[in-house]
């Protein structure tokens, strides 16, 4: 361990690069598709067993039915898009509190909370990427346009946005690399 000099660090130079935290939230479009998604498994399980009591390798399911739930599926997934959420700093968040009392002081206090939050959203929301995309998009939106995002897709995936959002404000930054690939062996150590 290096051990660093106060009086030669300096704190300017690293904090060039320095970002708030940031988290994101995949939230889907067409939801819809999921319902009309199972109905399909379902059919085609019931096809497949009604065709086949005891399935083989060799058995197939029925051709229609998954060529149709393979273009629901990718209706699916393609509807998909990543909202990317950072933290506010101390100051944003006062500057935002003292404008939205004064823009809400005719609601109650309940209404005037769920404000807040849309108000919080709108300015935590910094980016998005469609699926397919490779690089996301810097956005800013608006209160009125996190409404109706929330009116689109629904209070159950407007919760994984305010989760991400939470997790930037108030998490503290970790990476989990569970997903990479382990060294082959049932013991730690084996290799």
């Amino acid at each position: 361990m290096t051990e660093t000099n106060p009086a030669t660090f300096n704190v300017e130079d690293w904090l060039t690069d320095a970002a708030l935290p940031e988290e994101s939230a995949t939230i889907y479009k067409r939801p819809d598709v999921v319902a009309e998604l199972t109905d399909l498994k379902r059919r085609i399980d019931i096809s497949t067993r009604a065709a086949d009591a005891e399935p083989t390798a060799g058995s197939k399911r029925p051709a229609t039915l998954e060529r149709e739930y393979e273009k629901l599926l990718r209706t699916f997934a393609g509807s998909a898009l990543t909202v990317y959420v950072r933290a506010l700093t101390g100051d944003e968040l006062r500057t935002m509190k003292a404008s939205h009392e004064e823009r809400t002081k005719e609601l109650t206090p309940a209404d005037a909370n769920l404000e807040f939050g849309f108000d919080l959203l709108a300015a935590a929301i910094i980016a998005v990427k469609p699926a397919g995309a490779k690089e996301r998009t810097l956005t800013t939106f608006s209160t009125d346009q996190v409404k109706a995002l929330r009116d689109a897709i629904g209070e159950a995936q407007m919760q994984l946005i305010l989760a991400a959002r939470q997790q930037a404000q108030n998490g503290v930054p970790t990476v989990d690399a569970d997903f990479l690939h382990k060294p082959s062996g049932t013991e730690a150590g084996q290799g």
